[in-house]
């Protein structure tokens, strides 16, 4: 069977349920991984540097520092959890463990406090990101999966927005015992998190072949599709060894599009953490700043999902790098460089700096996934890829200190120099993937499958001389 002899309505009722259950969940949980991850923004305007003496000594950076240092040592891990035991198990519980230690947050009393939150919040977070992006790579097809990691990660934006509007919303609740203001931002908003990962156990299955709300043939169907797309001969049960992380990582397009990941996450975290602060600086006031949020982050969830969608229907990914993405982003930070003086110039940048810098992120990580083939690989590439631009996210946390403000010269330019870094990375992607598809075509990959059987061959996976990458 090929796939051209599967009926393309079973197809289109494979996406509609997926993207009810499946996509609905992991967009859920991944909304709520943004909002812990970057409410301690939200929560320094409000009073916790000053509460907690976080202003001495960069200890705010620090505490930021900590989260994601955690995180990248702990994303190909955890992703090998999700490819052992499936997102039905491994997303909820790392989801409700977040959820928990954010609302532990809330009841620190001193730097040591949220610093071993931070910690043990990069620990549970780690795998939900790369863990999404291989879910979705097992149920969706090349072509459709762009759009859905597009739609998923865009609700980072969206986080942004909601997350300033619960902000304002749980600092206005009086003070009930310990809690007030910026400690009920953490304390809520882990409750909610952990509610939404017992909603998600029970959307998600396991795989497409034990989904429960799929008939029997469609239950085959589903796997099927996804294992003729990548190249493989059947249904394998794969142990991750070197030879997994050899073709995984080293291989140019997982180099140049983490190069783009590093560049575009840095952008974006910066964005994500210190947007409130930068605001801030233009004389708005506490509640005024947490509501200057929302559009930016709306117009970069719009964007986002509009790239994504074209860039499915075209068959293209790089082209939108380079033409929306990196462009935006240049723009805004270097209008922040230029234009010190002026506040709607300077909140016009945030526009263009927001929507480049959210929809860059999913692109790259969209485009990686569906360009590397084999389960094992796809998860080994997915979590080194994201874990590079998490080293991005590292370096964001000292872009924006306290004593460059008002200008943030030194972080404006730091974050120009990435917006041009994607460029490199989105174009480098796409010169080597049509060049490869060239030399396929030509059958310079042929001899790869000398004296292999075609379960050998199978498991080739993207270095498959028959397998296209999409430029």
């Amino acid at each position: 069977m090929t796939l051209e002899d599967i009926d393309p309505k079973i197809e289109a009722s494979l996406r509609r349920k997926y993207d009810k259950r499946v996509l609905s969940a992991v967009t859920l949980l991944y909304l709520f991984a943004f909002i812990d991850r970057t409410n301690i923004g939200n929560a320094k305007v409000l009073g916790m540097q000053e509460d907690l003496d976080l202003e001495r000594d960069h200890r705010m950076s620090i505490c930021l520092t900590a989260f994601f240092i955690t995180y990248i040592l702990f994303e190909i891990p955890c992703n090998m959890l999700t490819k052992k035991f499936g997102p039905k198990i491994s997303l909820p519980l790392m989801s409700f463990a977040f959820g928990l230690i954010t609302m532990c947050i809330g009841f620190c009393y001193n730097f040591g406090g949220v610093f071993a939150g931070r910690f043990f919040l990069g620990i549970a977070e780690a795998g939900i990101m790369p863990g999404i992006s291989y879910t979705l790579s097992t149920f969706y097809r090349r072509h459709e999966l762009v759009t859905r990691v597009g739609i998923y990660a865009s609700f980072a934006s969206l986080a942004g927005a909601f997350g300033g509007l619960l902000a304002i919303g749980f600092s206005y609740i009086p003070p009930w015992g310990i809690m007030h203001t910026w400690r009920n931002i953490f304390f809520f908003e882990g409750i909610l998190t952990m509610i939404a990962a017992v909603i998600a156990y029970f959307l998600l299955p396991k795989n497409p072949e034990t989904a429960p709300f799929l008939t029997e043939e469609e239950q085959k169907i589903g796997a099927l599709r996804i294992q003729l797309e990548t190249m493989m001969a059947k249904k394998q049960v794969e142990k991750a060894g070197a030879a997994h992380f050899k073709a995984a990582i080293l291989n140019w397009n997982t180099v140049f599009l983490s190069i783009g990941l590093f560049s575009s996450l840095l952008c974006m975290n910066s964005i994500a953490v210190f947007m409130p602060s930068i605001l801030a600086t233009m004389g708005w006031g506490l509640v005024e700043t947490q509501l200057l949020t929302v559009p930016p982050y709306a117009l970069g969830c719009i964007i986002c999902i509009t790239a994504s969608i074209l860039s499915d229907r075209f068959k293209t990914r790089g082209i939108w790098l380079y033409a929306m993405s990196a462009p935006f982003m240049t723009i805004g930070f270097a209008v922040l460089i230029g234009v010190t003086d002026q506040m709607g110039p300077r909140y016009m940048a945030i526009f263009f700096a927001t929507a480049g810098a959210f929809t860059g992120s999913p692109m790259f990580v969209g485009w990686l996934v569906e360009n590397t083939a084999g389960p094992t690989v796809r998860a080994i590439a997915s979590a080194f890829s994201i874990s590079a631009g998490s080293i991005g996210a590292l370096v964001s946390t000292w872009t924006y200190l306290p004593e460059q403000a008002p200008d943030y010269l030194a972080g404006n330019i730091i974050n120009l120099v990435c917006a041009i870094l994607v460029f490199v990375g989105a174009g480098c992607g796409s010169f080597y993937m049509r060049w490869e598809n060239a030399q396929r075509e030509a059958g310079k990959r042929d001899h790869r499958l000398e004296g292999l059987t075609e379960e050998q061959a199978g498991s080739l996976g993207h270095n498959h001389p028959k397998f296209r990458f999409t430029p």
